[in-house]
């Protein structure tokens, strides 16, 4: 019988979180839970991009990646971090 665990994680865009959940993980996937992107100076924004994703799976770890990414009409950059909602069904 598998139950279902839930776990958030700050995730920097382009960047990799680990973690551990207790048990043997039989299945998960990944939700954008929230997100924070801002730039340093006034900029009007033309478009923000946020994504997750799942890196793998080993044991009771589980890898996400995470990317969070603001630009303007001048192409300036701004990234950001996201809360990553981990969802998995592990060995009970």
């Amino acid at each position: 019988m598998a139950i279902t665990k839930f776990s958030t994680v700050q995730v920097k865009s382009g960047e990799t979180e680990t973690v551990d959940l207790g048990s043997t993980i039989i299945n998960a996937s990944t939700s954008v839970q929230g997100f924070d992107v801002s730039y340093n100076h006034d900029h009007h924004v033309r478009s923000i991009s946020v994504a997750s994703s799942m890196k793998g799976i080993s044991g009771s770890k589980v890898s996400v990646g995470a990317t969070c990414e603001m630009r303007d009409d001048s192409n300036n950059v701004g990234y950001g971090t996201v809360t990553v909602l981990i969802i998995a069904d592990c060995e009970a």
